[in-house]
């Protein structure tokens, strides 16, 4: 009764991330950047993807990198002290001074930029989560599991529970069980960029990830580099947006490769991941029947072309 109603209250309140997040936070929400300590490979990262990005953009068009520069420091002095309103004057004129090659040039760079950045933020969130499971194991965690251990996450709140008292671990396994949460593929109005787009940028995260290996041999090293400036400048060379309205055939090819690049492997991993952390933090594996994860689909509705 009471300790299967706390259980199912508080996975239902966790429900919503069942495709679990790590503990740190974007760039854009945390309150101050460790720039020595936690944060540190994360602005190593930006700093040599915005160097790659650099050398690519100089060789195409040198003006508008000097552009794309000079508004980026008046920008991060004017974030660095928004009472500067002269930083901000200037670059408000730079801004109005741009002819439109010049501004289509800039702002295709910061684009660039930002999504470089969403990438290393990806790989660094991915990198601090493992780096805390280690320590935790290291420290002899009785619940070490596959699934990060945070608040937010079915990990987090299952021994939660358990440690709280408010449910036993048969009761929580019952309640698990009978999870359902349902993934819609819909219009999202910041996804205009194309699949082959989101697949370079994916594989940026990828190698950034095989630059963190401490066996890396020297030459494996200067490939993943090289493989790195190749992909920056393939991007840097496409054009990124759509030109014409899709066809609902080209929107269900979006929303393909969305299954194809993300959930195809995603989802499968995530289940056996979940099955495993039933076993040691529930003492019984998942349900073969047993699936949380469902699918539905607006695609070629609103034929707006952003799954």
């Amino acid at each position: 009764g009471g300790d299967d109603s706390s259980a199912s209250s508080a996975l239902d309140a966790a429900a919503v991330a069942s495709v679990e997040t790590t503990s740190a936070a974007p760039l854009s929400q945390a309150p101050d950047i460790d720039e020595e300590g936690l944060d540190a490979p994360l602005m190593a990262d930006i700093e040599m993807l915005s160097d790659m990005l650099t050398e690519v953009v100089r060789r195409d068009d040198p003006r508008v990198q000097d552009l794309y520069q000079e508004l980026r420091k008046r920008g991060m002095d004017r974030a660095a002290d928004p009472n500067d309103i002269k930083s901000f004057k200037k670059m408000k004129k730079l801004a109005f001074d741009l002819s439109p090659h010049d501004t289509h040039g800039v702002m295709r760079i910061f684009a660039l930029a930002l999504n470089l950045v969403n990438a290393a933020e990806v790989h660094h969130r991915l990198r601090v989560m493992r780096n805390n499971e280690l320590a935790n194991a290291k420290e002899g965690d009785e619940h070490v599991g596959p699934l990060p251990n945070v608040e937010d996450s079915v990990r987090g709140t299952i021994e939660a529970i358990l440690e709280e008292g408010s449910g036993d671990a048969d009761a929580v396994f019952e309640k698990l069980c009978k999870q359902k949460v349902e993934i819609v593929l819909t219009a999202h109005p910041t996804e205009v960029n194309r699949k082959t787009l989101l697949r370079k940028y994916r594989k940026v995260s990828e190698t950034l990830g095989v630059l963190d290996r401490p066996d890396l041999h020297p030459y494996e090293r200067e490939e993943a580099l090289t493989t790195l400036r190749r992909l920056i400048a393939a991007i840097y060379g496409s054009d990124e947006i759509r030109r014409q309205k899709p066809t609902p055939q080209q929107e269900a090819a979006g929303g393909n490769a969305v299954i194809e690049s993300v959930l195809w492997d995603a989802v499968p991993a995530y289940l056996r991941k979940l099955d495993a952390q039933c076993r040691v933090s529930l003492g019984q594996p998942l349900p073969v029947h047993v699936n949380p994860i469902r699918f539905a689909s607006w695609i070629g509705g609103d034929r707006d072309g952003n799954p």
